[in-house]
């Protein structure tokens, strides 16, 4: 019963668990010229073949803007503008991959605001399920498979590489965040509010 367990009442972390700030120093440089300089590697970078290398977990594929969208260090209107001008220009030179690519970022973008839309507008979301069928779903309450599952000791490669880093970086590839998201939930089965919470203070 997940109600003998709540969130709020978990141990979400030891002291040996506790994030560095020195690892987190060497991932990220926050403020806004930071967040400037980068949204303009990204769109003189990778942004051109973002269409082709998006899915590629390991290397630098990705913006890295998260963060620096989260705290409003950027905006979603400045990233849009400048992205779009940049998809004019490649569709005068005739770059139909550079186009593609900024219309799939674009989406990604998209896809960001639609969750903060329903996050507004179902304030309680955090609380119980959207679809309410699955309030009655028989969670698994095992806190062993919680830690594991956070420390990345779950003896599965992918899983635990990106829990790893997620601790090291405070940062996960959009499809490795799914990949360990769902392990959590329909694998291990457990309550997923646990998950939701360590993604928070993560």
């Amino acid at each position: 019963d997940v109600s003998t367990c709540p969130s709020d009442q978990l141990m979400f972390e030891d002291e040996s668990e506790k994030g560095s700030n020195a690892l987190l120093a060497r991932a990220w440089s926050p403020g806004w010229s930071n967040a400037d300089k980068a949204l303009t590697t990204f769109i003189n970078g990778p942004l051109i073949e973002y269409s082709k290398n998006r899915r590629k977990a390991d290397s630098a594929t990705t913006s890295f803007l998260s963060p620096h969208l989260h705290f409003g260090e950027v905006s979603v209107r400045k990233a849009f503008h400048l992205v779009r001008i940049r998809q004019v220009l490649w569709a005068n030179e005739g770059n139909k991959a550079g186009e593609e690519s900024v219309n799939l970022f674009l989406k990604s973008i998209g896809l960001r605001e639609y969750s903060r839309y329903l996050s507004f507008n179902h304030p309680y979301s955090h609380e119980r399920p959207l679809l309410g069928h699955l309030k009655f779903f028989p969670w698994v309450v095992d806190e062993g498979y919680f830690k594991a599952w956070r420390q990345g000791r779950t003896g599965y490669p992918l899983v635990d590489a990106g829990m790893r880093e997620l601790w090291a970086t405070g940062w996960l590839h959009d499809r490795i965040r799914v990949v360990v998201s769902s392990f959590f939930v329909k694998v291990l089965q457990l309550p997923w509010r646990w998950g939701m919470k360590y993604f928070w203070d993560t």
